[in-house]
């Protein structure tokens, strides 16, 4: 089968640093080998899109779903996210019965996610470091079919970024993807869940700020700490044609 689904994967060397400092909450989101910090697949920005291909798309936001025993203890991230994105759109993880295209939830080496459906069981791992809610609703943002607000066309219209502060070699993270190829949906958004810290890809993490809002005094957040915005909402929405969705509790 034709893989039509680019990898976002994090890779986690940072169980030493990873502790109750908030700022090093989304460093399992910044591998230096990888465009944007967690996609593989991504070498050169010019390839990619924001799903534009509705093959990429999950059919009527149903995404089948099965979780390793592994990560039992990670259970109430998992519940949560997926009721988030049940109760705000039309987007709904389901148990898997006998569905052939799916994401299997597991426990890898590190985190990392296919961008959009890609056919068959489609890993999304939760390493160490990620079972933060935020993290997960990251993950899973990317599992159906969005990329990074920091790399949007018009980024420079609503982020100053501090090139001198990023990591030598790393100023591709920073990449913006071009416009044609781009589906931006809404504003930019400085509360998206696809939103980095503003200590992404820092010299000095936590001291050196590598990005900050121009049209905003709030800081960013870790992504580590969010949920999903109202603009996160709105784009699913649209992505997925269900732009009238109400929450029902009585609906499965």
């Amino acid at each position: 089968m034709v893989r039509l689904g680019l990898l976002s994967f994090l890779l986690l060397w940072v169980g030493c640093c990873y502790g109750k400092n908030e700022f090093f909450r989304d460093l399992p989101l910044q591998n230096p080998d990888l465009f944007g910090g967690d996609m593989m697949g991504m070498n050169d920005p010019e390839d990619r899109n924001a799903i534009i291909d509705k093959r990429m798309i999950w059919p009527g936001g149903i995404v089948p779903y099965t979780i390793d025993p592994a990560l039992s203890t990670y259970g109430s991230q998992f519940l949560g996210a997926f009721y988030l994105y049940r109760k705000d759109t039309c987007i709904r993880f389901v148990e898997r019965t006998n569905e052939t295209d799916y994401i299997r939830i597991f426990k890898g080496q590190g985190c990392y996610s296919y961008v959009g459906k890609i056919g068959g069981a489609q890993p999304v791992s939760i390493g160490q470091g990620c079972n933060y809610m935020g993290t997960v609703l990251h993950e899973l943002g990317h599992a159906i079919g969005f990329f990074h607000e920091q790399n949007r066309f018009d980024r420079d219209e609503w982020l100053t970024i501090y090139w001198d502060n990023i990591k030598e070699g790393m100023e591709t993270e920073f990449a913006k993807l071009p416009l044609k190829l781009h589906q931006m949906l809404t504003d930019f958004d400085y509360d998206s869940v696809m939103l980095y810290g503003e200590y992404a890809f820092s010299k000095e993490y936590g001291k050196l700020k590598t990005m900050s809002p121009k049209k905003s005094n709030k800081p960013l957040k870790e992504v580590g700490w969010k949920q999903l915005s109202k603009a996160d909402i709105t784009r699913i929405k649209k992505l997925y044609d269900c732009e009238d969705y109400v929450y029902r509790k009585d609906r499965k």
